[in-house]
C-alpha cells in the first residue's frame, strides 16, 4: 500500500521538533487492531434515509430506479448497506408513502422498526460492491485493505461520514475533488471536535527522522498528562462549521447533525422543509452521543486509563456543542430537558459558562476525579448501562 507521509511536529524540552508519519499506515493499523473501530455511521441510518428521502422529494433521484451508493471511507460502518437492504426491500411501500405525500418523518416513523431490525443482523464481513435488489453499494476506505480500489462505478449518492476530519487541511481540497469525482450528491457527516480514540507513537519512530525547528507546522502530536507517551489524535483537521463552509464552497449546504458535535454537509440546496424535517428527525429520535459519559460498562474505555481520560475531558466542550445547536430549535419537551441535562451536567463539575448569543465556557475546573467518583458510584451496583445513566443523571440533577 502507498504511503502517505505527513509532517507531525512534537515538543521535548521546551524545543519543538519535526518528522515523519505514514497516515495510510496508522489508520490500517488502528482498523487491523480495532474492532468495530469507524462504525459511527451505523448510528446515523435515520438521519441517512432523512437524506434519500430528500431527494427523491427534490426528484433528483428515483428510489425505485437502479441506484448507486458509495460510501466513501466506510470504515467499519454497515449503515449505507443498511439503508439500501430496507429501501430495496421496501421499495413499494416507500414510494406509495411519498407518492400519497407523507413527510419525512412520516416515513421514517412507518420504517423504524426495519431499521432496527436489519441494524440487529450480525455481519461478519462486506465485500466491496452489494447488490440489495436494484441498488448497489460499493464501499471505499484506503485504511481498510479490502476497500482500498477505488470504486467501480460513479454513484448517484454519496455517503462520507467522519471522513473529512481525518484529513490533513494541506490534502483537504483533493479530497474534496476525489468526492465529487465518486458521484452526483454528496452528503457528509463532519466532526467538529478532538478524537477520543488515538494512537501511541513510540518515540523511537518519532526520532529516527527528527529535526529541530523554530515552531511546529503540520500535525501536531500531544503527550498524556499521567503516561507522558506521545500520543496521535484521529482527528487531525478540527475546525469550526463556518471554517468547513469557507473550505467547502458556497455550493455545499452545512446543516445541524443528529450528532450535535458534528456538522451535515451536502453539495446541492436542500429544501426549507427538509431543515425543519431534520430537526423533527432529531427531535424524535434523539441526538446521537459519540462520547458518553458514563462509559459502557466492560467497554474498552474501563481498560485504557489514557481513553478514559480523553473521554471525561471532552465532556464540557460537548455539552456546550449540545447547547449551541439546541438554539436553532424551536421550544418544546425535547429541547427544554436536553438544554436542563447539559446545564446541569457543566454546574455538577463546576464548570462556569456564559451565554453571550452563543453559549461559551469562561473557567473549566480539574474535574477529573470528580467524574471517576460519579462513574464508579453509579457502576458499583447497577446492572446495565441504561441503569448507570439514569443513576449518573440523578446524582448530577441532585448536584451530589
Amino acid at each position: 500500500m502507498e504511503k502517505n507521509l505527513q509532517i507531525v511536529s512534537f515538543e521535548q524540552s521546551n524545543q519543538w521538533y519535526e518528522s515523519l508519519i505514514d497516515l495510510k499506515g496508522v489508520y490500517s493499523s488502528v482498523h487491523s487492531n480495532s474492532k468495530g473501530y469507524g462504525s459511527s455511521a451505523n448510528l446515523l441510518v435515520n438521519e441517512m434515509f432523512a437524506n434519500l428521502l430528500e431527494l427523491a422529494f427534490q426528484k433528483k433521484i428515483e428510489l425505485s430506479s437502479p441506484l448507486i451508493i458509495t460510501d466513501y471511507g466506510c470504515g467499519q460502518s454497515k449503515a449505507s448497506n443498511i439503508l439500501a437492504e430496507i429501501i430495496a426491500n421496501n421499495v413499494e411501500r416507500i414510494s406509495s408513502a411519498i407518492s400519497a405525500g407523507k413527510s419525512i418523518n412520516e416515513i421514517l416513523r412507518e420504517m423504524s422498526p426495519k431499521i432496527k431490525e436489519a441494524d440487529n443482523k450480525e455481519v461478519s464481513f462486506l465485500p466491496q460492491s452489494v447488490s440489495y435488489g436494484h441498488i448497489l453499494v460499493q464501499r471505499y476506505d484506503i485504511g481498510i485493505a479490502e476497500y482500498s480500489m477505488k470504486p467501480k462505478y460513479k454513484a448517484d449518492v454519496v455517503f462520507c461520514n467522519d471522513v473529512f476530519e481525518h484529513i490533513p487541511e494541506t490534502d483537504l481540497l483533493a479530497f474534496i475533488a476525489g468526492l465529487q469525482e465518486a458521484g452526483q450528491y454528496i452528503f457528509a457527516s463532519i466532526s467538529l471536535r478532538d478524537a477520543v480514540n488515538y494512537m501511541k507513537v513510540p518515540e523511537g519512530m518519532l526520532w529516527e527522522n527528527a529535526k529541530k525547528v523554530d515552531a511546529p507546522k503540520g500535525i501536531i502530536l500531544t503527550r498524556d498528562d499521567v503516561s507522558g507517551e506521545f500520543i496521535f489524535s484521529l482527528h487531525v483537521s478540527i475546525f469550526s462549521q463556518s471554517r468547513w463552509q469557507e473550505i467547502l464552497g458556497s455550493d455545499w449546504t452545512l446543516l445541524a447533525a443528529q450528532d450535535y458535535t458534528a456538522v451535515s454537509a451536502m453539495n446541492f440546496r436542500p429544501s426549507e422543509e427538509y431543515q425543519k424535517a431534520k430537526r423533527d428527525l432529531i427531535s424524535q429520535f434523539g441526538f446521537v452521543d459519540f462520547i458518553p459519559f458514563p462509559t459502557k460498562l466492560g467497554s474498552r474505555y474501563e481498560r485504557d486509563p489514557i481513553l478514559w481520560r480523553r473521554t471525561a475531558l471532552m465532556q464540557p466542550q460537548k455539552h456546550i456543542q449540545k447547547l449551541n445547536v439546541l438554539e436553532s430549535f424551536p421550544e418544546s419537551a425535547f429541547k427544554k430537558q436536553e438544554t436542563e441535562e447539559s446545564l446541569a451536567f457543566l454546574s455538577f463539575i463546576g464548570v462556569s459558562f456564559t451565554k453571550n448569543g452563543i453559549w461559551e465556557i469562561e473557567k473549566v475546573p480539574d474535574f477529573l476525579d470528580k467524574l471517576y467518583q460519579l462513574e464508579q458510584t453509579c457502576k458499583k451496583d447497577s446492572l446495565s448501562d441504561i441503569e448507570v445513566e439514569r443513576k449518573a443523571k440523578e446524582i448530577i440533577r441532585l448536584g451530589v
